[in-house]
């Protein structure tokens, strides 16, 4: 299924800013790819909320720290859905508030992947096609560094 509209891909599209952001993008005319790391029911729900609206979107349940796993997604979306024109990355470490003496390597490696890692990953895969097509935007909301109030 190759859409008309531009896409508009959302990696860590859940309750708080992924889903709003890909409600709004949907809205505007996109097709909004939405990716989240678990919960099918809460992506088939903001699937469902968005092509009541009148908007288009489909969902995928994706893991970034397992292998080629954004990369897959990136290549069939761009083949079977159409050109990623923008591309919302909203994945924290998911590691916790933790205080150094706390965080173990297994944990910080886990973060690291999950907000470092996949970002470099996914722009290995998707700029080369937005070089190409000379257009796309990568925006980036991890708030991995943050601290939370």
């Amino acid at each position: 299924m190759t859409s008309p509209k531009p896409v508009c891909l959302i990696i860590g599209a859940g309750a708080g800013i992924g889903g709003h952001v890909g409600k709004k993008f949907a809205l505007e005319g996109y097709h909004s790819v939405l990716a989240r790391r678990s919960d099918k029911k809460g992506l088939d729900n903001l699937v469902m909320q968005i092509q009541q609206a009148g908007g288009s979107a489909s969902g995928h349940l994706l893991n970034v720290v397992e292998e080629n796993s954004l990369e897959d997604l990136i290549l069939e979306t761009e083949k079977n859905i159409g050109p990623i024109e923008v591309v919302l990355f909203n994945l924290g470490a998911q590691i916790g508030n933790r205080s150094l003496d706390d965080t173990s390597v297994k944990n910080f490696t886990l973060g690291w992947q999950i907000a470092t890692l996949a970002l470099f990953r996914l722009a290995k895969t998707l700029f080369p096609f937005m070089t190409k097509r000379r257009k796309g935007t990568l925006l980036v909301t991890s708030a991995t560094a943050a601290m939370r109030g």
